[in-house]
């Protein structure tokens, strides 16, 4: 066994000495590589990642934020209208699917309705009381509280808002605390309510339907919602007025959960002295995105998602970022293929990279290096990333990172991937102008339509530590990097400044109130 593990780490590239090696390795017992083994795993894979989390990770460096004519391009409306067509007319070529990370829960959604009191009212819960008449799913819990032979109004005219939350939340009534995001009521139409799983299913009409009019749209879930999800949707796919619509689902497999850790970065272990592994983030779904059979692919969040009344603006910046894909793609693909057989586009192909994926070329390289260093910068998987204006949403935004190598790229980055304590790095987040909505169109596959192994394009330097109480002590919780942060840092990377008006996402309950949400038709 010891042998094995020793090939597998120095055939890795990732050295540990041999006496480091021992100890680490004469730790699992029987029923740990029994363990192992069940998720696919062997005792190898799990130092891998103890190496990893524990050496190497770095804070990611922004060297300056994106911005309109230095990573990020603002197209002209004659631009968007020329790339929208090209998608348009020659997008039919191409099969695609919408790609849905979906297994987030709903509770946080409701937070500032849990420790309600008459007493102590948050400004969010005031809102949500004042305003309780136009959340889309107050229809639903008037018909429940119908069956059941309580009246809705009644008590809100008695003011009973601890009951309304109590049946909000609970399994006695809409089961919002234990219920995915997903399967909230979004949007209320005169014909019924629509949940977001139900409204993805709708705006992928618009944009994604394939040559044979095949609809596709792909679910990642935890494996305990996969049937409860696909048995729901599945009849109200039935109901609507679009054909052959085809709902896919995976889960986040075991083999990529993460061992715990100690603070002193040895193995977890529970208290009947099992070794402890938990899901490693939403950074893990690189691997559901490298199953999907699909030439153009758009990914979106679960909540990011408007009423049908008013889609038309989305769609339309939808096919823009589609077509500008499909427009590099095919000239990145040109270049390889002239790059290939001699040098003579190598001027051309450098100007390419510069101007749409790297702003700065390696020195010192001689022009056979140059040229193969070319075809290796764009043979790899492409994204083009919708951007919007920041208006103070929390999450990541568009920045040049500077790589661990020196040179610079453009990234999706958090807040929590930076050094918090570098002043010099804060006051370059502060200077962002732009906020990442997660509207991405991208390609997996190289001009012969075969996958890239999105493995081989991860930066694995840009993974999380946090710590997590478990059991009466605390854990280091290892996650791999997030999916369009470190999952996808060594793709093409192509900017795009959407409008904010088609970024519509649903943090909290509250944000349901605001115009994407509030249905205009009458």
């Amino acid at each position: 066994m010891e042998n094995r593990l020793e090939k597998r780490l120095l055939g890795s590239g990732r050295f540990l000495c041999l006496r480091i090696f021992a100890i680490f390795a004469n730790m699992f017992n029987e029923q740990d590589h029994i363990d192992l083994t069940a998720r696919g795993l062997n005792a190898g894979d799990v130092l891998q990642q103890i190496h990893q989390f524990t050496q190497d990770l770095f804070p990611v460096r922004i060297d300056r934020p994106g911005t309109i004519g230095d990573g990020i391009h603002a197209f002209s409306p004659s631009d968007c209208y020329r790339l929208q067509q090209l998608y348009k007319t020659t997008g039919s070529r191409y099969s695609r699917i919408k790609f849905v990370p979906a297994s987030g829960a709903a509770s946080r959604m409701f937070k500032h309705l849990y420790n309600y009191t008459p007493e102590s009212v948050s400004d969010l819960t005031e809102q949500f009381i004042l305003q309780f008449q136009r959340f889309p799913f107050v229809e639903t819990l008037r018909e429940l509280m119908r069956e059941r032979g309580w009246d809705l109004d009644e008590w809100i005219a008695q003011d009973r808002w601890s009951d309304i939350f109590h049946l909000i939340l609970s399994a006695e009534g809409l089961n919002y605390d234990s219920q995915l995001k997903g399967m909230v009521v979004f949007h209320r139409y005169e014909e019924g309510a629509r949940t977001a799983f139900e409204e993805h299913v709708i705006e992928a009409t618009r944009y994604a339907r394939n040559l044979d009019g095949t609809v596709r749209v792909h679910y990642t879930l935890a494996e305990q919602h996969v049937a409860w999800v696909k048995e729901f949707l599945s009849q109200k796919m039935a109901a609507m007025p679009y054909d052959h619509l085809e709902a896919e689902y995976s889960v986040q497999s075991t083999q990529t959960d993460t061992i715990a850790l100690t603070r002193d970065d040895m193995p977890f272990r529970d208290a009947s002295g099992r070794l402890v592994f938990r899901p490693s983030g939403h950074g893990a779904l690189i691997h559901n995105l490298q199953q999907l059979d699909g030439d153009i692919i758009f990914v979106k969040n679960i909540d990011n998602i408007t009423t049908e009344d008013q889609l038309d603006e989305m769609v339309y910046y939808k096919q823009v970022l589609a077509g500008h894909l499909v427009e590099l793609k095919n000239e990145a693909n040109r270049f390889i293929e002239e790059l290939e057989h001699s040098d003579v586009a190598l001027e051309g192909a450098l100007e390419f990279i510069q101007s749409h994926f790297q702003s700065d070329l390696p020195l010192g390289l001689s022009r056979e290096e140059l040229r193969r260093y070319a075809i290796l910068r764009l043979d790899r998987p492409m994204r083009v990333c919708g951007m919007v204006r920041n208006e103070g949403e929390p999450g990541g935004g568009p920045f040049w990172v500077r790589s661990q190598g020196g040179y610079l790229s453009k990234q999706i980055v958090e807040k929590s991937q930076l050094d918090q304590d570098d002043v010099q790095q804060m006051k370059v987040l502060s200077s962002s102008t732009h906020f990442n909505p997660v509207d991405i169109v991208c390609s997996i596959k190289n001009r012969f339509g075969q996958k890239y192994q999105l493995e081989d394009f991860i930066d694995h330097s840009m993974g999380f530590v946090s710590e997590k109480f478990y059991q009466g002590h605390v854990m280091k919780a290892l996650e791999w990097p997030g999916l369009w942060n470190g999952a996808m840092a060594l793709w093409n990377t192509v900017f795009v400044e959407v409008p904010v008006s088609t970024f519509n996402p649903v943090k909290t309950v509250n944000d349901l109130l605001r115009p994407g949400h509030q249905v205009v038709r009458v």
